[in-house]
């Protein structure tokens, strides 16, 4: 099944099963009235991952490939299907979130602090960061293997972990 194909079927499922949207209010003002956002938090975790995974991907010029199969290494994403997925995951060395970001590269990458809790639970925040992470990696080394030795080690290298994100293959994406 392509990609748009899959975002029809979620989009579909969506409206099949009435997800919520959760409304916050932000700090925002037009002519004095609080600006109400919508944000696909009281969605499923699997949706809201494959929804943003295709977004950034696309947005930062990351081929999906690649982008699904950080996410499937990380933390073992296996597509917008994957009804348990439960992306919240912190790593031994202190990696957040779904794509496995440190709070030290999330400031590289924003210019100033990040919160621990934002990159933990903000999915589509820290799929981003890691999208600007491998697009400023591969401007720089030019290869794709060298950029995922980097993004999981923090130096260039070719490694286990970048062989198999190199060489994935997805399989319900």
């Amino acid at each position: 099944m392509n990609y748009k194909s899959m975002i029809i079927t979620s989009v579909i499922a969506i409206g099949i099963i009435s997800i919520p949207f959760r409304h916050y209010v932000t700090d925002e003002t037009i002519k004095g009235e609080k600006i109400y956002e919508s944000s696909l938090v009281d969605s499923p975790e699997c949706l809201e991952m494959f929804s943003s995974l295709v977004k950034n991907s696309e947005k930062y010029g990351i081929p999906k490939k690649y982008a699904f199969g950080i996410a499937y290494v990380e933390t073992r994403y296996k597509g917008p299907n994957d009804w348990n997925y439960r992306g919240s995951l912190i790593s031994p060395a202190g990696a957040l979130g779904p794509m496995q970001i440190m709070p030290s590269t999330a400031k590289l990458i924003w210019g100033e602090k990040v919160s621990k809790k934002k990159l933990l639970n903000n999915i589509d925040f820290n799929v981003e960061t890691s999208m600007i992470l491998l697009k400023k990696l591969h401007d720089k080394y030019k290869d794709w293997k060298i950029v995922f030795g980097c993004y999981n080690t923090g130096r260039p290298c070719i490694n286990d972990y970048a062989e198999k994100v190199f060489n994935f293959k997805p399989k319900n994406i």
